[in-house]
């Protein structure tokens, strides 16, 4: 049986355990309002915070990554992969602030690989997009420069004049009227050119190459020349004469050779009264003297042309330093020139 005494006992525990649980969950509660709010300031702390990027950078997609490695191929001399990175940048970054920069880069891969056309569409291309933009302005200038170079004199012309006549005192202008002076000089177009290199600017550092230029096309006209008419008067009497007048001595030896067997064996072939012969020979005699007068012609045509070759080769050596300083390209393009 229970006492009276544990039965009190047991009716007090009983009563007073809703209080201790009460308590209890009180306490709980408030530990966990405790940690929501610690979770809510850390979430306000950072989203407050601005978002930081990547410490690890991708290097196949990083644009300075990209750019670094076209530019590594470009002074390696590997052009054609350098031409792939670039246009890799411009494909994944077409808003970059350096994509005309990048697209220049891309004409001048071609440039320095000889893939001319290839260089002039990227020129002309970047030209269009920007007009009266520096970069569009350098791609004016490169499109005549690869014209240039390809011996395409008249068509550097062409695209040089604009850019020499309407941008004043720029630097491109600058380069662009030395450069039209030098694609008159290899048109042969004396005058033209002097007026060209008399137009860059004083302040200028193409100017003191440009004034001796000036200078120099005067003596020009005092080059040694041979007379075409003379080369073909003289063959005209006597075959052959006109090859040694240009200094052609084989060429003329041969042709006087030629000309005075069949002369000889025609004459022959009528006095021994064999007509048919006789024409025959004289035929072939008539092509001979036509071809010694037109060979004479042309040899007097090339003794004029290598002159002015060796003299403008000569200029080129002596003003180099001048042609490199505006050129984007090695040293064994700038002096090279291609003659059709």
């Amino acid at each position: 049986m229970i006492s009276p005494n544990q039965r009190l006992s047991w009716t007090t525990h009983r009563s007073a355990e809703p209080g201790i649980r009460k308590h209890q969950l009180s306490g709980r509660g408030r530990v966990g309002c405790v940690v929501l709010w610690v979770i809510l300031l850390s979430c306000g702390y950072l989203w407050s915070q601005p978002l930081q990027p990547s410490l690890h950078t991708d290097p196949l997609t990083d644009p300075d990554q990209i750019l670094s490695f076209a530019d590594a191929l470009f002074s390696e001399g590997d052009y054609f992969r350098a031409i792939t990175e670039y246009k890799r940048f411009m494909f994944l970054y077409p808003n970059h602030p350096r994509a005309g920069q990048v697209h220049l880069q891309i004409g001048l891969s071609y440039l320095r690989g000889q893939q001319w056309e290839d260089a002039r569409r990227t020129f002309q291309a970047i030209a269009q997009r920007h007009p009266g933009k520096d970069v569009g302005m350098e791609a004016a200038f490169l499109t005549g420069e690869t014209a240039y170079l390809q011996g395409h004199y008249m068509q550097a012309i062409t695209d040089l004049r604009p850019l020499a006549e309407h941008y004043g005192q720029t630097p491109v202008a600058q380069k662009a009227r030395y450069r039209l002076g030098w694609s008159y000089l290899r048109a042969r177009q004396w005058s033209e050119a002097a007026q060209a290199f008399e137009a860059v600017d004083t302040a200028s550092p193409l100017f003191p190459s440009a004034r001796s230029l000036t200078e120099a096309i005067r003596q020009a006209e005092d080059l040694p020349r041979k007379s075409p008419a003379m080369a073909g008067a003289l063959s005209t009497v006597v075959p052959g004469t006109g090859h040694f007048y240009t200094g052609r001595f084989r060429d003329g030896a041969m042709a006087l050779l030629l000309n005075g067997a069949f002369l000889v064996a025609g004459i022959e072939a009528v006095a021994a009264g064999n007509e048919a012969a006789a024409g025959l020979l004289f035929f072939f005699e008539a092509a001979w003297y036509a071809g010694s007068i037109y060979g004479a012609v042309n040899a007097a045509h090339k003794h004029n042309r290598d002159q002015e070759d060796r003299w403008l080769q000569g200029l080129e050596l002596q003003h180099s330093q001048a042609l490199r300083s505006f050129s984007h390209l090695p040293r064994s393009l700038v002096l090279v020139r291609i003659s059709f």
